[in-house]
Protein backbone atom coordinates (compact mmCIF):
# COMPACT_ATOMS: atom_id res chain seq x y z
CA UNK A 1 0.00 0.00 0.00
CA UNK A 2 3.17 2.17 0.72
CA UNK A 3 4.80 1.38 -2.42
CA UNK A 4 1.09 2.55 -4.17
CA UNK A 5 0.58 5.93 -2.65
CA UNK A 6 4.71 6.82 -3.83
CA UNK A 7 3.62 5.81 -7.33
CA UNK A 8 0.41 7.86 -6.83
CA UNK A 9 2.40 10.84 -5.31
CA UNK A 10 5.33 10.89 -8.25
CA UNK A 11 2.18 10.82 -10.86
CA UNK A 12 0.85 14.06 -9.17
CA UNK A 13 3.96 15.70 -8.82
CA UNK A 14 4.48 15.10 -12.62
CA UNK A 15 0.85 16.06 -13.69
CA UNK A 16 0.82 19.31 -11.47
CA UNK A 17 4.03 20.21 -12.16
CA UNK A 18 3.55 20.35 -15.59
CA UNK A 19 0.82 22.45 -15.87
CA UNK A 20 2.88 24.75 -13.63
CA UNK A 21 4.77 26.44 -16.20
CA UNK A 22 1.73 26.45 -18.52
CA UNK A 23 -1.01 29.99 -18.15
CA UNK A 24 -3.93 27.96 -18.20
CA UNK A 25 -3.41 25.77 -14.87
CA UNK A 26 -4.60 23.14 -15.56
CA UNK A 27 -7.13 23.05 -17.48
CA UNK A 28 -7.84 25.85 -20.84
CA UNK A 29 -8.73 29.49 -19.46
CA UNK A 30 -9.56 32.27 -21.94
CA UNK A 31 -6.85 34.20 -21.97
CA UNK A 32 -7.33 38.13 -21.57
CA UNK A 33 -4.68 40.95 -21.63
CA UNK A 34 -6.39 42.75 -18.59
CA UNK A 35 -6.95 39.56 -16.28
CA UNK A 36 -4.16 39.77 -14.09
CA UNK A 37 -3.35 35.76 -14.07
CA UNK A 38 -0.30 36.07 -11.96
CA UNK A 39 -2.68 36.82 -8.72
CA UNK A 40 -4.40 33.84 -9.23
CA UNK A 41 -3.30 32.18 -5.84
CA UNK A 42 -4.66 31.75 -2.31
CA UNK A 43 -2.70 34.04 -0.27
CA UNK A 44 -1.60 33.57 3.20
CA UNK A 45 -0.47 37.23 4.88
CA UNK A 46 0.07 35.64 8.29
CA UNK A 47 0.99 31.77 7.60
CA UNK A 48 -1.43 28.87 6.34
CA UNK A 49 -1.17 26.08 9.56
CA UNK A 50 -4.88 26.22 9.70
CA UNK A 51 -5.54 24.51 6.25
CA UNK A 52 -3.03 21.96 7.36
CA UNK A 53 -6.50 19.66 7.68
CA UNK A 54 -7.74 20.54 4.36
CA UNK A 55 -5.13 19.33 2.41
CA UNK A 56 -4.20 16.42 4.28
CA UNK A 57 -7.85 15.52 4.11
CA UNK A 58 -7.32 16.63 0.01
CA UNK A 59 -4.47 14.67 0.18
CA UNK A 60 -5.81 11.67 1.86
CA UNK A 61 -8.29 11.08 -1.02
CA UNK A 62 -6.13 11.60 -4.11
CA UNK A 63 -3.59 9.18 -2.68
CA UNK A 64 -5.91 6.79 -1.03
CA UNK A 65 -9.18 7.47 -1.92
CA UNK A 66 -10.21 7.82 1.95
CA UNK A 67 -11.98 10.17 4.34
CA UNK A 68 -14.08 12.92 3.34
CA UNK A 69 -13.42 17.27 2.58
CA UNK A 70 -16.02 19.47 3.51
CA UNK A 71 -16.16 22.88 2.27
CA UNK A 72 -18.98 25.56 2.60
CA UNK A 73 -19.14 28.78 0.60
CA UNK A 74 -21.28 31.59 1.61
CA UNK A 75 -22.21 34.35 0.05
CA UNK A 76 -24.54 36.94 -2.17
CA UNK A 77 -26.41 36.75 -4.92
CA UNK A 78 -23.34 35.33 -7.23
CA UNK A 79 -23.51 32.70 -4.66
CA UNK A 80 -27.16 31.98 -5.14
CA UNK A 81 -26.97 31.29 -8.77
CA UNK A 82 -23.92 28.97 -7.82
CA UNK A 83 -22.73 29.16 -11.19
CA UNK A 84 -19.17 29.82 -10.23
CA UNK A 85 -19.48 27.83 -7.02
CA UNK A 86 -20.84 24.94 -8.83
CA UNK A 87 -17.62 25.21 -11.65
CA UNK A 88 -15.63 25.07 -8.64
CA UNK A 89 -17.13 22.11 -7.11
CA UNK A 90 -17.43 19.77 -10.26
CA UNK A 91 -13.84 20.75 -10.84
CA UNK A 92 -12.58 20.02 -7.20
CA UNK A 93 -14.60 16.64 -7.90
CA UNK A 94 -13.77 15.50 -10.58
CA UNK A 95 -9.54 16.79 -11.60
CA UNK A 96 -8.74 13.19 -10.03
CA UNK A 97 -10.85 9.99 -9.81
CA UNK A 98 -12.78 9.21 -6.47
CA UNK A 99 -13.20 13.01 -5.32
CA UNK A 100 -17.28 12.75 -5.57
CA UNK A 101 -18.30 12.95 -2.32
CA UNK A 102 -21.77 14.20 -3.01
CA UNK A 103 -24.05 17.09 -4.04
CA UNK A 104 -24.16 18.62 -0.12
CA UNK A 105 -26.54 21.10 0.73
CA UNK A 106 -29.29 21.94 -1.03
CA UNK A 107 -32.38 24.38 -0.55
CA UNK A 108 -35.63 24.95 -2.46
CA UNK A 109 -35.38 28.85 -3.56
CA UNK A 110 -37.82 28.18 -6.35
CA UNK A 111 -40.61 27.69 -3.50
CA UNK A 112 -39.59 31.23 -2.16
CA UNK A 113 -40.19 32.65 -5.36
CA UNK A 114 -36.65 33.51 -6.30
CA UNK A 115 -34.04 32.12 -8.48
CA UNK A 116 -32.65 28.57 -8.05
CA UNK A 117 -29.32 27.44 -8.36
CA UNK A 118 -28.68 26.90 -12.20
CA UNK A 119 -28.22 23.07 -11.68
CA UNK A 120 -30.77 22.02 -9.31
CA UNK A 121 -34.39 21.59 -10.60
CA UNK A 122 -37.19 22.06 -8.02
CA UNK A 123 -40.86 21.51 -7.91
CA UNK A 124 -43.77 21.65 -5.36
CA UNK A 125 -47.53 21.76 -4.17
CA UNK A 126 -48.84 23.77 -1.06
CA UNK A 127 -49.24 26.99 -0.15
CA UNK A 128 -45.92 28.33 0.84
CA UNK A 129 -44.51 31.66 2.59
CA UNK A 130 -40.70 32.71 2.84
CA UNK A 131 -38.53 34.61 5.05
CA UNK A 132 -35.27 35.81 4.03
CA UNK A 133 -31.95 37.15 6.06
CA UNK A 134 -32.33 40.40 4.24
CA UNK A 135 -35.65 40.98 5.34
CA UNK A 136 -35.11 43.47 8.79
CA UNK A 137 -38.53 43.59 9.66
CA UNK A 138 -38.93 40.15 9.87
CA UNK A 139 -35.68 39.84 12.27
CA UNK A 140 -37.68 38.24 15.09
CA UNK A 141 -38.49 34.78 12.30
CA UNK A 142 -35.97 31.86 12.99
CA UNK A 143 -33.59 31.52 10.43
CA UNK A 144 -30.91 28.72 10.19
CA UNK A 145 -27.22 28.92 8.55
CA UNK A 146 -28.86 29.03 4.95
CA UNK A 147 -30.63 32.69 5.92
CA UNK A 148 -33.88 31.56 4.20
CA UNK A 149 -36.97 29.60 5.34
CA UNK A 150 -40.58 28.46 3.33
CA UNK A 151 -43.15 27.42 5.73
CA UNK A 152 -46.65 26.09 5.08
CA UNK A 153 -49.84 24.79 6.94
CA UNK A 154 -51.58 23.21 4.27
CA UNK A 155 -53.01 19.81 5.10
CA UNK A 156 -50.66 18.34 2.53
CA UNK A 157 -47.43 19.66 0.81
CA UNK A 158 -44.32 18.57 -0.84
CA UNK A 159 -41.09 19.72 -2.07
CA UNK A 160 -38.75 18.05 -4.49
CA UNK A 161 -35.54 18.27 -5.36
CA UNK A 162 -32.91 17.34 -8.53
CA UNK A 163 -30.11 17.61 -10.43
CA UNK A 164 -30.87 19.87 -13.80
CA UNK A 165 -31.09 17.91 -16.76
CA UNK A 166 -27.86 18.92 -18.44
CA UNK A 167 -25.77 19.61 -15.28
CA UNK A 168 -23.38 17.11 -12.97
CA UNK A 169 -25.75 14.56 -11.76
CA UNK A 170 -25.88 13.55 -7.67
CA UNK A 171 -27.10 10.78 -6.22
CA UNK A 172 -27.48 10.17 -2.47
CA UNK A 173 -28.41 7.65 0.31
CA UNK A 174 -28.78 10.13 3.19
CA UNK A 175 -30.35 13.08 3.89
CA UNK A 176 -30.56 15.59 6.82
CA UNK A 177 -33.63 18.34 6.75
CA UNK A 178 -33.33 20.77 8.75
CA UNK A 179 -36.72 22.11 10.13
CA UNK A 180 -38.34 23.59 12.96
CA UNK A 181 -38.94 20.08 15.00
CA UNK A 182 -40.27 21.41 18.02
CA UNK A 183 -43.15 23.12 16.88
CA UNK A 184 -44.04 20.19 14.12
CA UNK A 185 -45.59 17.25 16.22
CA UNK A 186 -48.15 17.84 14.83
CA UNK A 187 -47.51 16.80 10.99
CA UNK A 188 -46.12 13.79 9.79
CA UNK A 189 -42.76 13.95 8.03
CA UNK A 190 -41.72 11.52 5.11
CA UNK A 191 -38.62 11.34 2.67
CA UNK A 192 -39.29 9.45 -0.63
CA UNK A 193 -40.31 5.84 -0.69
CA UNK A 194 -40.84 4.92 2.78
CA UNK A 195 -39.91 1.56 1.76
CA UNK A 196 -36.26 3.28 1.30
CA UNK A 197 -35.51 4.27 4.47
CA UNK A 198 -33.87 2.21 6.91
CA UNK A 199 -33.86 4.67 9.91
CA UNK A 200 -34.24 8.16 11.11
CA UNK A 201 -32.22 10.19 13.58
CA UNK A 202 -33.70 13.01 14.99
CA UNK A 203 -32.06 15.47 16.93
CA UNK A 204 -34.86 18.24 18.06
CA UNK A 205 -31.17 20.24 20.09
CA UNK A 206 -30.22 21.32 16.39
CA UNK A 207 -33.89 21.00 14.70
CA UNK A 208 -32.82 18.47 12.27
CA UNK A 209 -33.40 14.60 11.03
CA UNK A 210 -31.89 12.50 9.39
CA UNK A 211 -32.38 9.61 6.99
CA UNK A 212 -30.40 6.47 5.88
CA UNK A 213 -31.95 5.18 2.66
CA UNK A 214 -30.88 1.26 1.79
CA UNK A 215 -29.98 2.42 -1.87
CA UNK A 216 -29.14 5.38 -4.11
CA UNK A 217 -31.65 7.72 -4.95
CA UNK A 218 -31.35 11.05 -7.44
CA UNK A 219 -34.43 13.08 -6.42
CA UNK A 220 -35.19 14.13 -2.67
CA UNK A 221 -38.86 14.00 -2.19
CA UNK A 222 -40.33 15.43 1.31
CA UNK A 223 -43.84 15.21 2.35
CA UNK A 224 -45.75 16.61 4.69
CA UNK A 225 -48.99 15.71 6.34
CA UNK A 226 -50.46 17.85 8.72
CA UNK A 227 -52.38 15.64 11.11
CA UNK A 228 -54.49 18.10 13.13
CA UNK A 229 -54.84 21.95 13.25
CA UNK A 230 -53.19 22.32 16.12
CA UNK A 231 -49.68 24.00 16.25
CA UNK A 232 -47.37 26.15 13.95
CA UNK A 233 -46.59 26.07 10.41
CA UNK A 234 -43.65 23.75 9.21
CA UNK A 235 -40.61 25.40 8.63
CA UNK A 236 -37.91 24.23 6.23
CA UNK A 237 -34.36 25.69 6.79
CA UNK A 238 -32.35 23.45 4.15
CA UNK A 239 -31.49 19.81 3.61
CA UNK A 240 -28.25 18.06 3.01
CA UNK A 241 -28.17 15.26 0.10
CA UNK A 242 -25.09 13.19 1.45
CA UNK A 243 -23.46 9.90 0.43
CA UNK A 244 -21.15 7.39 2.18
CA UNK A 245 -18.70 7.71 -0.38
CA UNK A 246 -15.11 9.27 0.06
CA UNK A 247 -14.67 12.84 -1.81
CA UNK A 248 -14.99 16.21 -1.87
CA UNK A 249 -18.72 17.72 -0.80
CA UNK A 250 -18.73 21.36 -1.66
CA UNK A 251 -22.02 23.05 0.05
CA UNK A 252 -22.89 26.55 -1.30
CA UNK A 253 -25.25 28.73 0.29
CA UNK A 254 -26.30 32.15 -0.77
CA UNK A 255 -28.96 35.44 -0.69
CA UNK A 256 -29.54 37.51 -3.21
CA UNK A 257 -28.55 40.94 -2.05
CA UNK A 258 -27.21 39.55 1.41
CA UNK A 259 -24.54 41.65 3.42
CA UNK A 260 -22.84 40.23 6.44
CA UNK A 261 -25.19 41.54 8.79
CA UNK A 262 -28.10 39.32 6.93
CA UNK A 263 -26.29 36.32 8.43
CA UNK A 264 -25.28 37.24 11.54
CA UNK A 265 -29.31 37.82 12.14
CA UNK A 266 -29.40 33.68 11.95
CA UNK A 267 -30.06 32.72 15.18
CA UNK A 268 -29.43 28.52 14.36
CA UNK A 269 -26.49 29.73 12.58
CA UNK A 270 -23.75 28.64 14.67
CA UNK A 271 -26.46 24.93 15.34
CA UNK A 272 -26.57 24.38 11.70
CA UNK A 273 -22.78 25.20 10.97
CA UNK A 274 -21.87 22.59 13.65
CA UNK A 275 -23.82 19.94 12.05
CA UNK A 276 -22.94 20.46 8.43
CA UNK A 277 -19.23 20.89 10.14
CA UNK A 278 -16.72 21.86 7.17
CA UNK A 279 -13.04 21.48 7.19
CA UNK A 280 -12.91 24.90 5.00
CA UNK A 281 -15.58 27.72 4.88
CA UNK A 282 -15.13 30.11 2.06
CA UNK A 283 -17.00 33.64 2.66
CA UNK A 284 -17.56 35.44 -0.16
CA UNK A 285 -19.34 38.67 1.31
CA UNK A 286 -18.90 42.17 0.57
CA UNK A 287 -20.33 43.57 -2.29
CA UNK A 288 -23.90 44.47 -0.32
CA UNK A 289 -22.04 45.66 2.44
CA UNK A 290 -20.10 48.25 0.21
CA UNK A 291 -22.97 49.08 -1.72
CA UNK A 292 -24.52 53.28 -0.92
CA UNK A 293 -22.90 56.62 -0.46
CA UNK A 294 -20.80 55.49 2.37
CA UNK A 295 -18.77 53.17 3.96
CA UNK A 296 -17.03 52.80 6.93
CA UNK A 297 -14.15 49.95 7.62
CA UNK A 298 -13.96 49.65 11.18
CA UNK A 299 -18.08 48.74 10.68
CA UNK A 300 -17.22 46.14 7.88
CA UNK A 301 -14.17 44.71 9.92
CA UNK A 302 -16.37 44.46 13.16
CA UNK A 303 -19.00 42.42 11.12
CA UNK A 304 -16.92 40.19 9.46
CA UNK A 305 -15.12 39.78 12.50
CA UNK A 306 -17.83 38.43 14.41
CA UNK A 307 -19.47 36.51 11.92
CA UNK A 308 -15.97 34.38 11.94
CA UNK A 309 -15.89 34.20 15.59
CA UNK A 310 -19.50 32.41 14.92
CA UNK A 311 -17.92 30.27 12.73
CA UNK A 312 -15.01 29.28 14.77
CA UNK A 313 -17.38 29.13 17.64
CA UNK A 314 -19.44 26.27 15.91
CA UNK A 315 -16.02 24.35 14.20
CA UNK A 316 -12.59 25.27 16.32
CA UNK A 317 -10.52 23.74 13.84
CA UNK A 318 -12.40 25.02 10.43
CA UNK A 319 -9.97 26.77 8.23
CA UNK A 320 -11.50 30.24 6.94
CA UNK A 321 -10.90 31.61 3.43
CA UNK A 322 -12.08 34.63 2.62
CA UNK A 323 -12.96 36.23 -0.88
CA UNK A 324 -12.41 39.71 -2.10
CA UNK A 325 -15.30 41.35 -3.74
CA UNK A 326 -14.98 41.69 -7.56
CA UNK A 327 -14.95 45.37 -9.05
CA UNK A 328 -18.20 46.56 -9.56
CA UNK A 329 -20.63 49.58 -10.05
CA UNK A 330 -22.82 52.00 -7.96
CA UNK A 331 -26.23 52.68 -9.75
CA UNK A 332 -24.83 51.30 -12.75
CA UNK A 333 -22.85 54.52 -13.06
CA UNK A 334 -19.97 55.27 -10.64
CA UNK A 335 -16.58 52.83 -10.34
CA UNK A 336 -16.92 51.44 -6.69
CA UNK A 337 -13.85 52.91 -4.56
CA UNK A 338 -15.05 51.19 -1.37
CA UNK A 339 -14.17 47.54 -3.04
CA UNK A 340 -10.28 48.60 -2.17
CA UNK A 341 -10.87 49.46 1.29
CA UNK A 342 -12.35 46.15 1.78
CA UNK A 343 -9.88 44.74 0.61
CA UNK A 344 -7.56 45.83 3.12
CA UNK A 345 -9.69 44.90 5.87
CA UNK A 346 -9.88 41.31 4.47
CA UNK A 347 -6.48 41.42 4.23
CA UNK A 348 -6.10 42.41 8.27
CA UNK A 349 -8.77 39.78 8.89
CA UNK A 350 -6.94 37.06 7.33
CA UNK A 351 -4.13 37.74 9.35
CA UNK A 352 -5.62 37.81 12.48
CA UNK A 353 -7.42 34.32 11.58
CA UNK A 354 -4.57 32.96 9.71
CA UNK A 355 -7.17 32.70 6.76
CA UNK A 356 -6.31 32.41 3.16
CA UNK A 357 -7.70 35.41 0.51
CA UNK A 358 -8.75 34.85 -2.98
CA UNK A 359 -8.29 38.81 -3.97
CA UNK A 360 -11.10 38.67 -6.92
CA UNK A 361 -10.71 42.55 -6.69
CA UNK A 362 -6.88 42.59 -8.06
CA UNK A 363 -7.09 39.29 -10.66
CA UNK A 364 -9.70 41.11 -12.42
CA UNK A 365 -7.33 44.44 -12.58
CA UNK A 366 -8.60 46.46 -9.48
CA UNK A 367 -10.50 49.67 -9.68
CA UNK A 368 -12.89 50.20 -12.67
CA UNK A 369 -11.74 46.96 -14.49
CA UNK A 370 -15.60 45.66 -14.45
CA UNK A 371 -16.10 48.25 -17.30
CA UNK A 372 -13.71 46.21 -19.28
CA UNK A 373 -15.07 42.75 -18.67
CA UNK A 374 -18.53 44.31 -19.72
CA UNK A 375 -16.87 45.28 -22.78
CA UNK A 376 -15.79 42.06 -23.17
CA UNK A 377 -19.26 40.43 -22.67
CA UNK A 378 -17.81 38.60 -19.46
CA UNK A 379 -19.93 41.24 -16.85
CA UNK A 380 -23.71 42.15 -17.43
CA UNK A 381 -24.97 45.59 -17.84
CA UNK A 382 -25.20 46.55 -14.08
CA UNK A 383 -21.25 46.08 -13.71
CA UNK A 384 -21.56 43.23 -10.55
CA UNK A 385 -23.05 40.38 -12.10
CA UNK A 386 -21.25 38.67 -14.51
CA UNK A 387 -22.68 36.74 -17.39
CA UNK A 388 -22.93 32.84 -17.57
CA UNK A 389 -19.24 32.99 -19.45
CA UNK A 390 -17.97 35.63 -16.61
CA UNK A 391 -19.07 33.26 -14.10
CA UNK A 392 -17.61 30.11 -15.70
CA UNK A 393 -14.06 32.24 -16.55
CA UNK A 394 -14.34 32.73 -11.81
CA UNK A 395 -15.56 29.53 -10.91
CA UNK A 396 -11.87 28.16 -13.36
CA UNK A 397 -9.86 30.68 -11.87
CA UNK A 398 -10.86 30.20 -8.56
CA UNK A 399 -10.54 26.20 -8.57
CA UNK A 400 -7.14 26.84 -10.43
CA UNK A 401 -5.88 28.78 -6.89
CA UNK A 402 -6.73 25.98 -4.65
CA UNK A 403 -5.17 23.48 -7.19
CA UNK A 404 -2.32 25.83 -7.37
CA UNK A 405 -2.08 25.60 -3.36
CA UNK A 406 -2.11 22.14 -3.87
CA UNK A 407 0.29 21.99 -6.02
CA UNK A 408 2.65 23.50 -3.89
CA UNK A 409 1.72 21.42 -1.04
CA UNK A 410 3.00 18.27 -3.72
CA UNK A 411 6.04 20.01 -4.54
CA UNK A 412 6.98 20.63 -0.99
CA UNK A 413 5.99 16.54 -0.39
CA UNK A 414 9.61 14.87 -1.94
CA UNK A 415 11.79 16.62 0.75
CA UNK A 416 9.70 15.94 3.54
CA UNK A 417 9.22 12.31 2.56
CA UNK A 418 13.18 12.41 3.21
CA UNK A 419 13.18 12.74 6.74
CA UNK A 420 12.38 10.43 8.97
CA UNK A 421 11.18 12.73 12.19
CA UNK A 422 8.03 14.40 10.38
CA UNK A 423 5.85 16.03 12.84
CA UNK A 424 2.27 14.51 12.75
CA UNK A 425 0.22 17.02 11.98
CA UNK A 426 2.55 18.92 9.98
CA UNK A 427 1.36 20.67 6.51
CA UNK A 428 3.61 18.27 4.87
CA UNK A 429 2.59 15.27 6.78
CA UNK A 430 1.60 12.11 4.54
CA UNK A 431 1.06 9.79 6.69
Amino acid sequence: MKGRNIIILLFLIQFLGAFSQERSYPFTILQYPFIQYKYNKIDFPADSTSYNLVLNKLHNLVTKGEGRLQILQIGGSHIQADIYSNVARVRLQNFYPGLNGGRGFVFPYAVAKTNNPVNLQVKWTGKWTAVRNIQKKKKKEILGLSGISVSTKDSLASIQIYSYKGYHHYDFNRVKLFYNISDTLNYHLSISDASLVDSVFTDSTHHYSEFFLSEYIDTLNIKINRIDTLGTAFTLYGATMETDDPGVVYHSIGINGASIPSFLRCQLFEEQMRIISPDLVVLSLGTNDAYGKSFVSEVYFNNYDSLIQRIISANPDVAIMITVPNDDYLYKRYPNRFTAEQETVIYELAKKYNAGVWDLYKIMGGFNSSQTWYDYRLMKYDRIHFTKDGYILKGDLFFNAILRMYDNYINALPKELERDNMKKGSLLDVN
